[in-house]
């Protein structure tokens, strides 16, 4: 009997590099005999699946390589300066940032309790008052007008639940006068009557030539009432000094990181 000649079929198996479908292509292509047994065919099948195994294993092994080796070329190491990565976590909002040395002197009244500055607060007091009640003094300043003297109060109204108020509103209850030469704006807020928290704020906005001044006290209105002479005191203490002289006269800067506070 002659040999049948190879099919296509038979090809198209072999080039698909499927285990199963290798050894029966191989089966197919060889000439059909009657002598042959299933142990051999069984033989055959096996040798033809460690062959096809061991060929996967050592495929994928290629096509790792092969990745692993077009990545390569796309990675790239940057280099960042220690110095630069400092400057970029310390930097801040150059409008928040405090001044090195501060353009202004005052005198703090007995009873005031310091407690720790930072990075918006250039001066900060504690006052205890009967009953535990305890009232806050902050001392801010920021480059230029700060948003604005209307903004600013109606800013003061707003942390006492308090609606806003036009510019012909705030001009009847605004106190002007001037500390050092400096324009000077008092006001005086206090909750609604029926509030669950009563409480109260006294406040100063002082414009000095290129930065605005704000000394605020807030707590119970009681303990706002005792202490409101002494805040008055406090504002008008202020003396303010040129750029140049605050510089000079400047100690030295802590590097310590502070936590920030709203004006």
């Amino acid at each position: 009997m002659e040999s049948p000649s190879r099919s296509p079929f038979a090809l198209l198996v072999f080039e698909s590099c499927s285990c199963e479908r290798l050894a029966v292509g191989r089966a197919i292509d060889k000439p059909f005999s009657m002598a042959a047994t299933p142990k051999v065919h069984e033989r055959e099948r096996r040798r033809h699946f460690q062959k096809c195994r061991s060929g996967r294993g050592l495929g994928w092994l290629a096509i790792t390589l092969a990745l692993v080796s077009c990545d390569n070329d796309k990675i790239e190491v940057y280099k960042i300066p220690k110095e630069a990565v400092n400057a970029a976590t310390q930097s801040g909002p150059p409008s928040l940032v405090p001044p090195t040395a501060i353009p202004a002197q005052w005198s703090k009244p007995d009873g005031w309790i310091e407690q720790p500055l930072s990075e918006m607060r250039l001066a900060s007091f504690k006052v205890d008052g009967a009953n535990n009640a305890s009232a806050d003094v902050s001392v801010n300043a920021f480059p230029g007008e700060a948003g604005g003297l209307i903004s600013n109060i109606n800013r003061w109204r707003g942390q006492l639940q308090l609606s806003p108020l036009d510019e012909d509103q705030l001009s009847q209850i605004i106190q002007r006068t001037e500390v050092d030469n400096v324009p000077t704006f008092l006001v005086d807020f206090q909750t609604a009557e029926n509030s669950p928290n009563p409480s109260r704020l006294l406040g100063a906005v002082l414009q000095d030539a290129d930065r605005t001044w704000f000394v605020k006290m807030t707590g119970s209105p009681e303990l706002l009432e005792d202490q409101r002479q002494k805040f008055l005191a406090f504002v008008k203490s202020f003396r303010f000094t040129s750029r140049t002289e605050a510089e000079s006269a400047a100690p030295a800067v802590s590097n310590t990181p502070k936590s920030t506070n709203d004006k």
